[in-house]
């Protein structure tokens, strides 16, 4: 296989990319080089589909927090999300003030927040999931979907074996 032809990999058939990695670099150098420039071209795509509906990747994140935790307090969004407090406050601030999130005083702890979707909130939500699934279907389109659930679990894999957290 060269870097500029159709081939295949593991029984994989593959359109390569021209690289500016050399054909003869380790296996794992290749693969952290595609995993790193497939990962950016995503991220840039997410961004760029979550300003179209204003709002940023952190925004997306806690609307989803939000929406699978209902009721939570900021201090539990932020223990689930792994968010610093104050970072998550200036998020939480920023969806309230698009009308997206709503506080709402706990009646049985006058000192605890919860956090609630609006229905303007959830309705963006739905948009911005629509429009993240999009992306991931055309950025994995040459992939069949067999292909993408071995990727997911090959991922996956990594993930749970690799010192991630610190990053």
């Amino acid at each position: 296989m060269n870097n500029s032809s159709n081939g295949t990999l593991n029984g994989l058939h593959c359109a390569l990319v021209p690289s500016p990695i050399p054909s003869g670099a380790p296996v794992h150098a290749r693969a952290a080089y595609l995993l790193a420039r497939v990962g950016r071209t995503q991220q840039v795509r997410f961004s760029e589909r979550m300003r179209g509906l204003g709002l940023r990747p952190k925004h997306f994140a806690v609307l989803n927090a939000v929406a699978l935790s209902d009721g939570a307090s900021q201090q539990e969004l932020g223990g689930r999300m792994g968010l610093d407090p104050s970072g998550l406050v200036g998020a939480i601030d920023e969806l309230e003030g698009m009308g997206l999130v709503e506080r709402r005083r706990d009646p049985a702890d006058r000192r605890r927040n919860a956090v609630g979707l609006t229905e303007a909130g959830a309705a963006t939500l739905r948009r911005a999931r629509r429009l993240v699934s999009d992306s991931a279907r055309e950025l994995l389109g040459p992939l069949d979907d067999a292909e993408v659930e071995t990727l997911v679990a090959l991922l996956a894999k990594v993930e749970a074996g690799g010192d991630l957290e610190r990053f």
